[in-house]
């Protein structure tokens, strides 16, 4: 089978990038705000000023670390078929969080997103074929600030079947999560089996562990629920302006990270996150649709390959907010060079305007992207059955394929056929309205009915005690 890949950095490249992550980590190190994250990396051997809350990690334990993090993790659903087991080679795709609106294709306006959209989205979500694993798209105003991670996942608990990426705020927020996934999948050591969610965490950069991610990480690890853990310096920003430059502070602060979660709970699955991107230095924004982001996303396909961990980025994110041009050339450009490069798990489905407003139509889009991108990644199949000899021999000379048995046996998987776009005549188009993609996915919205199976009873009562005495604690 011949396939199409994509590289990048070479093996010299990568270990540059690798011995200049470990150079910053001993000489520079992070500044972690949390005391007993401290304490623990102080006393697996690294070196700490505690005035400055600065900690310098050894080459050697950082190296370790990595050793300890497994190369393929189960990330399971609430529908056991909904499962993806992450290993070499495979690639998945998820939507991305946390947007605050939602764009209405019936009105053409949006709003701040509430609890009902995110149900909403978390149901379209569960219903594409092309989306494997559900992370939690938006973050309600209609919650309270400090405990809407709860809402967050109490929602995609009860309408998805698939798995849950989510975060979690600090140690009470990993327990209550993992309180809330227990009763979904029945007792503790069934989740613990089975995992159903994965804590979506990040660094804050430059090279910074604050309080509440790192207590968090602790407590992940302790609880043995998967980490993804994020950094996402911002090059012309947060980071150096050149992307070899981002590249190496984000991996630091992210071999940092892991380095601290395989200290807690050494074999705790971690996926290799980053969202490095840059600063459009005209308008001041951070951009997420151009070249650049596209070519971080290559390399920290490449670098999570190095260190033999999965790997999860930005694969389906653009700038742009309209269903145009520009979207499609952002988000085709993403999605193909990520999934090419073996990016493990791609985010972004349904997202626009950088990662803030979601867009319903734009999901039935992006799961049409996503199914091309998937044959693209097919290949091409060279065994003697697809050369075909024999039936171009048997056709002859002015013949036709169209009536053979081989092509009623084969088109179904060698030829993509699509659902959304349009390959209809011209005036086939015209009587139907001259309709773009963006009208099309909002005319299947209209028809579109949700299928997720309700939770028991008693174990969304169960969620939803805790995410009332997470409220309650507040007062």
């Amino acid at each position: 089978m011949a396939k199409v890949t994509l590289n990048l950095l070479s093996e010299e490249e990568k270990t540059r990038v690798h011995t200049a992550s470990l150079q910053l980590l001993e000489e520079v190190g992070l500044q972690i705000l949390d005391a007993e994250a401290v304490d623990i990396l102080s006393g697996a051997g690294a070196a700490v000023d505690r005035a400055s809350k600065r900690v310098r990690f050894p080459a050697d334990l950082v190296e370790e670390a990595v050793h300890l993090a497994p190369s393929e993790i189960d990330l399971c659903g609430r529908d056991p078929s909904q499962s993806v087991h992450l290993a070499p080679g495979a690639v998945f795709y998820t939507t991305n969080g946390y947007a605050t609106n939602i764009y209405d294709p019936s009105s053409g306006r949006r709003h701040e997103i509430r609890q009902e959209d995110l149900a909403y989205i978390t149901q379209l979500a569960d219903s594409l074929d092309q989306v494997d694993i559900y992370s939690v798209l938006a973050t309600p105003c209609d919650t309270p600030p400090e405990t809407n991670d709860r809402y967050q996942l109490a929602i995609s608990l009860a309408n998805t079947t698939k798995h849950i990426w989510n975060t979690a705020y600090g140690r009470e927020g990993v327990r209550d999560a993992v309180a809330m996934a227990a009763a979904v999948r029945g007792s503790r050591e069934a989740l613990r089996q089975f995992p159903l969610i994965t804590l979506d965490l990040t660094t804050l950069s430059p090279l910074t562990l604050d309080e509440r991610q790192a207590g968090t990480m602790i407590e992940g690890a302790r609880q043995e629920v998967p980490i993804g853990i994020s950094p996402g310096p911002i090059a012309g920003a947060t980071g150096p302006v050149t992307l070899a430059g981002t590249l190496v502070q984000a991996n630091a602060e992210l071999l940092g990270a892991i380095t601290l979660c395989q200290t807690v709970r050494p074999g705790l699955p971690v996926i290799f996150t980053q969202y490095t991107r840059s600063l459009d230095m005209a308008t001041g924004g951070v951009t997420m649709g151009g070249p650049e982001f596209s070519l971080l996303r290559v390399a920290t396909a490449e670098m999570s390959r190095y260190y033999r961990l999965p790997s999860r980025g930005g694969g389906m994110i653009a700038d742009a907010k309209a269903a145009d041009a520009q979207m499609g050339a952002e988000k085709m450009l993403n999605c193909l060079m990520a999934s090419l490069a073996g990016l493990t798990i791609l985010a972004g489905v349904g997202q626009a305007d950088f990662i803030n407003t979601v867009r319903p139509d734009l999901m039935l889009i992006d799961n049409e992207i996503i199914s091309v991108v998937r044959r693209v990644l097919q290949g091409l199949d060279t065994s003697p059955e697809s050369l075909a000899l024999e039936v171009i021999a048997e056709v002859g000379p002015g013949g036709n394929y169209l009536a053979h048995d081989h092509t009623a046996t084969h088109f179904r998987k060698e030829l993509w056929i699509p659902k959304l776009w349009d390959r209809k005549t011209w005036s086939v188009w015209e009587q139907e309205g001259c309709k773009d993609v963006a009208r099309r996915a909002a005319d299947r919205l209209k028809t579109w009915k949700p299928s997720v199976p309700s939770l028991p009873a008693e174990a969304e009562a169960a969620i939803w005690d805790v995410v009332r005495a997470a409220d309650a604690r507040l007062e």
